[in-house]
């Protein structure tokens, strides 16, 4: 069995687990939110591979951007949020005390703290003279991820907000929920959990019918061309299984709702066929993890080679072994005429 601890980076409290890690999970990968997130730079490359170095504060300001979960802090987690939401009459979100940066929360997890029914603040006037916040780039990303998540329960016809504060807040109702982010010397973090799961679970509880919206940063949908030879390898390398194909492998199944918009895929793919689009979702696929077909394939078998492959027209032969024939065509007239 893999023995998870060996892949974990951990500064006190704070863990990379680099087995959930898009840059480790896949060479070409370009994502950089964590590293941008990061004021003090605690991100670095070593061998090619994402690590965490001794400058991280464990301040969390990075957790929310991760799209995989891949960053934790022992103490914190959306469960004890939601929870705290639930017992509170006038929930109040701040730094100070107990509480990590709310740049750990990432917008879907905002907009499942807002599904709780409850009006929540948040208090940022610390956020000014923080040493994470350099040039206002922490606390512009959390108003940028607050505002979003307005924008997405509001698409829901509830009236919930999360609003700012700009008054200090007295020391009576700062109310700290998570536990010291002192984390045991053996504390191994546990499996990421999938994101976006809490707020899937809350739409299911939340949507009566069919709602399309368009599309927000945490939803994303594909489509493929018909250039799709049916390699595979997009299927082969998706981290989170939202490409799938069905029993007999003629159709490229896409769940909505477990696609994290890594550009994996698209990437891999050599034909350039399956690419990210804009357009209008309904909420009741991305909560249920449904499946859409995006290419069903006619598979036939080549008559040189014999190998099952993607019939597009014409003569049943597959691009292999077409494309092997044109270019040494000059090749076999020449072994013919030798005769």
């Amino acid at each position: 069995m893999l023995d998870r601890t060996r892949y974990i980076d951990r500064v006190g409290a704070f863990a990379l687990d680099r087995l959930a890690c898009l840059r480790n999970e896949y060479a070409n990968n370009a994502c950089t939110l964590c590293q941008d997130s990061c004021a003090h730079e605690a991100f670095v490359f070593k061998q090619g591979k994402l690590r965490l170095s001794s400058l991280c504060t464990q301040c969390g300001a990075c957790m929310g951007a991760c799209p995989t979960k891949a960053l934790s802090l022992y103490g914190f987690s959306l469960q004890k949020a939601l929870e705290y939401v639930k017992k509170e009459s006038s929930p109040l979100f701040t730094c100070k005390g107990e509480m990590p940066c709310l740049g750990a929360f990432s917008v879907d997890e905002w907009c499942a703290l807002l599904l709780e029914g409850k009006n929540v603040t948040c208090h940022l006037l610390e956020c000014a003279m923080c040493e994470h916040n350099r040039g206002g780039a922490v606390e512009q990303r959390i108003r940028a991820r607050i505002d979003e998540a307005n924008d997405f329960v509001g698409k829901l016809h509830k009236n919930e907000r999360i609003s700012f504060s700009f008054q200090k807040p007295k020391a009576s109702t700062r109310r700290a929920f998570f536990e010291r982010f002192i984390a045991p010397a053996k504390y191994v973090p546990s499996l990421p959990e999938a994101p976006r799961f809490e707020l899937k679970k809350v739409l299911k509880t939340t949507l009566s019918a069919s709602l399309k919206v368009e599309p927000f940063s945490f939803v994303h949908t594909k489509e493929v061309l018909q250039t799709c030879d049916n390699c595979k390898e997009c299927v082969q390398f998706c981290p989170t299984h939202a490409l799938s194909y069905n029993h007999d492998q003629t159709e490229l199944l896409f769940q909505m709702g477990t696609c994290i918009g890594c550009g994996i895929c698209e990437a891999i793919c050599k034909k350039e066929a399956i690419r990210q689009v804009r357009k209008a979702v309904d909420l009741v696929d991305f909560a249920y993890d449904l499946a859409v077909v995006l290419m069903h394939h006619d598979l036939q078998v080549c008559l040189t080679c014999k190998c099952a492959f993607s019939y597009k027209g014409g003569e049943k032969v597959c691009e292999r072994c077409y494309t092997f024939e044109n270019e040494h065509a000059q090749m076999f007239v020449l072994a013919s005429q030798s005769h």
